[in-house]
């Protein structure tokens, strides 16, 4: 039987996983911007949702039972890129959505020329991965708006941005 007690528990959490130990890698499908400058430059991310869609099976006049249904995602992943005077975040995120739908011509290139696939990886405090996370089919979905105010407190740029994803996995 394993040991439940409140000893065995601080045992067990004296290294916590950390929401400030992560980082991003994005290997540039297009060919404008650097892996690294995402890497270093990601500020906050998350990880992504999923779960499943509950099922109701109804009996006679009873409530009746759910089970597990359809596995779904949001779809969706948000991370914050800080901008440095060289524009590179800037200038990566715009290639990659102009080879989406350019704003001019309206045409764009076909999802396996546009999406690459993104890995979120957090570390430990000893510095070995704890969790790797591979998001497939991964494009720029939007570039939120950007304040830029003189009140802001450390005055730097940030991108919130939104990627669109078609799964998410674990990797080993």
């Amino acid at each position: 039987m394993a040991n439940m007690g409140i000893d065995s528990l601080k045992t067990n959490l004296t290294n916590p996983a950390r929401t400030f130990l992560w980082e991003v890698l994005v290997p540039v499908p297009i060919g404008d911007g650097e892996s690294l400058t995402y890497t270093l430059r990601a500020q906050s991310s998350e990880i992504p949702s999923r779960g499943n869609t509950p099922i109701n099976i109804p009996f006679k006049q009873t409530a009746g039972i759910v089970v597990a249904g359809k596995l779904e995602y949001d779809h969706t992943w948000s991370v914050t890129f800080i901008e440095g005077e060289d524009r590179k975040v800037f200038d990566a995120l715009q290639s990659w959505q102009q080879k989406i739908v350019d704003n001019v011509s309206g045409v764009g290139l076909g999802d396996p020329l546009y999406k690459a696939d993104i890995y979120l990886t957090s570390i430990t405090t000893a510095g070995s991965i704890f969790m790797k996370i591979k998001l497939k089919g991964a494009w720029v979905q939007k570039v939120d708006k950007v304040a830029l105010s003189y009140d802001a407190g450390d005055g730097t740029v940030k991108y919130p941005v939104t990627f669109g994803f078609d799964s998410w996995t674990e990797e080993s």
